[in-house]
């Protein structure tokens, strides 16, 4: 004799096996057994474990694959620089092949001579608008980069024509450094006076400005410390101090300033001089600058020395 039972939505189930065990996991938990409750929880620990197991494995949190990873690239610059090592006295015949190619080359060129500074320094002075003279090449003395000889030149210019004739000095092949330079003025021009130390050893850093940049150059730029470009020799600055009755005679050459201090060169009947904020000359204090003037003070007297902006 078997029975049959019809559960879930009329189903029929054959086994009373089967239905006994549906009858169980049907049961509240209230009426569970100790050990089942225990087997539910172990199963539930193991599932839980393996999920864990196994993202932990995928998220790589151990390192192990960055590890397999590093591990395989040092692995690979291990062998580069094998290879590398390997090349290494190849690499060290060529080299000196070309060193030695480069110094025949070198020692076959013409070696460079006063001839060549006086030639450089008569281009520079055509390109930048000033009338040589004289050059005069003096001795050499020294080998190698303390090799040197002097330049001695006159010239007659205007100021900034001078100025971009210095700056291009950089410019040239070899090193020349004026070091004795002396100006005056002679009628609407200026004369020139100058010794240039050549150094055929050694090459300049370029960093010249045109002469309209040098004519453009004023305190426009953001820096902390602002130099004042102008022309000392213009008939505005000559005339900027005019006749005051118990004044020294002043006339301000150049100003050199910050946002807190100020340095006025004023050039004085007893030669230059060099005056700072707050300092004083002759009778008077300087007080105050701005741009482009500074103000002296005698009392409750004040004056103003301007000076003329190149242009």
């Amino acid at each position: 004799m078997s029975t049959t039972f019809a559960d879930f939505g009329g189903a029929q189930h054959a086994s009373p096996v089967l239905t006994h065990w549906i009858r169980r996991a049907r049961a509240p938990l209230h009426t569970w057994s100790k050990r089942r409750r225990w087997a539910v929880a172990l199963v539930i620990a193991v599932v839980v474990f393996g999920l864990g197991a196994h993202g932990w494995i995928v998220a790589d949190l151990s390192r192990v694959e960055a590890s397999r990873a590093a591990l395989h690239a040092s692995v690979q610059h291990l062998e580069n620089a094998k290879r590398a090592l390997a090349q290494l006295p190849l690499l060290r015949r060529e080299a000196d092949a070309s060193t030695s190619t480069t110094a025949t080359v070198a020692g076959s060129q013409t070696q460079w001579t006063s001839a060549d500074d006086v030639r450089v320094v008569s281009e520079l002075a055509a390109q930048n608008g000033v009338l040589l003279l004289a050059v005069e090449p003096g001795a050499a003395s020294g080998t190698g980069t303390q090799g040197e000889r002097p330049l001695r030149l006159a010239a007659r210019t205007d100021f900034i024509h001078l100025m971009s004739f210095l700056r291009g000095l950089t410019e040239l092949p070899v090193l020349m450094v004026p070091v004795d330079v002396a100006i005056k003025r002679d009628g609407a021009s200026l004369a020139v006076n100058a010794t240039l130390r050549v150094y055929s050893g050694l090459h300049p850093v370029p960093a010249s400005l045109s002469v309209q940049e040098l004519a453009d150059a004023s305190l426009d730029s953001g820096d902390e410390e602002d130099v004042v470009f102008f022309d000392p020799f213009s008939p505005a600055q000559m005339q900027a101090t005019l006749d005051s009755p118990g004044l020294a005679q002043l006339r301000l050459v150049g100003l050199l300033h910050d946002r807190a201090r100020g340095l006025a060169l004023i050039d004085t009947p007893d030669g230059a001089t060099t005056v700072e904020s707050g300092q004083q000359i002759g009778n008077e204090r300087f007080t105050r600058f701005d741009t482009s003037a500074i103000t002296l003070a005698k009392g409750e007297a004040t004056r103003t020395l301007a000076l003329a902006e190149a242009s």
